[in-house]
């Protein structure tokens, strides 16, 4: 990616010329347990290079800058192995904190890219929020909402739920990300029985938790033993595609 993308990179004297006419990015992650076999890293390392890769092809149309990525989230159904977590109440503040902070410094699109299962709920109430303080247009979404026909259309299901914990989607992106990284002496090779509560749709539009779920299922939800490299290039490529036209599609409606 190009320095001159990157928020951080910049001096205060570029962040004053920019601002104004940029969209800023803020990718959302978390730092918790993904099954025995993928990094406590896995949600920033996937956010960050959608992120960073949808603003690289968003460039060549709307000025666009990436923020760093927020590396913690609500992740207290993670607890139950390894997590770093926030309350989604501290999260919210933070987010709110966050944003009033780039508005301040001069930036008036902002774009939440969020990673994580748990933060979706609170990026999107950011975003109800702020535009209520600030004169400003707001953007906030999941990659996998955003991506999920680029994504089916590349073949994501072939892979196990999409975009499920640590299944085979998820692994086949750190596959392509960090192959290192994966464990691959530790793929569990068969899907958690019964599956998830929350995964069975049970009724469209109905959001269904259960106490112990994560544990009982082993934090993961689908067999990463499905997963590839090939198709983690190939599934970045197409997510990052659909984002980066989103990215667009929001700096000039706004």
């Amino acid at each position: 990616m190009r320095e001159a993308l990157r928020l951080g990179s910049l001096t205060r004297e570029d962040v004053l010329r920019l601002a104004p006419d940029a969209t800023v990015v803020l990718p959302t992650a978390s730092t918790e347990q993904h099954g025995p076999h993928l990094p406590l890293m896995a949600d920033a390392l996937i956010g960050e290079a959608i992120a960073e890769r949808a603003a690289e092809l968003a460039s060549e149309q709307v000025p666009v800058l990436v923020a760093p990525t927020l590396t913690f989230g609500v992740s207290g159904h993670h607890l139950f192995s390894c997590a770093l977590s926030v309350k989604s109440s501290t999260y919210l503040a933070l987010l709110n904190d966050l944003a009033d902070s780039l508005v301040v410094s001069g930036f008036r699109r902002i774009f939440v890219l969020n990673s994580h299962g748990g933060n979706d709920e609170c990026v999107k109430l950011l975003a109800k929020e702020l535009v209520l303080r600030h004169e400003v247009a707001v953007g906030a979404a999941s990659y996998w909402d955003i991506g999920a026909s680029a994504a089916l259309n590349a073949g994501a299901e072939q892979f196990g739920l999409f975009p499920g914990h640590s299944g085979g989607f998820e692994t086949s992106l750190i596959m392509a990300l960090k192959p290192d990284l994966v464990r691959t002496d530790r793929l569990p090779a068969v899907d958690p029985q019964p599956p998830a509560i929350f995964s069975r749709g049970i009724a469209k539009g109905l959001v269904v938790q259960r106490h112990g779920e994560w544990a009982r299922i082993g934090g993961y939800t689908d067999a990463p033993s499905r997963a590839s490299s090939e198709a983690g290039r190939m599934l970045l490529e197409a997510i990052s595609g659909a984002v980066a036209r989103a990215i667009v599609a929001f700096h000039r409606a706004c």
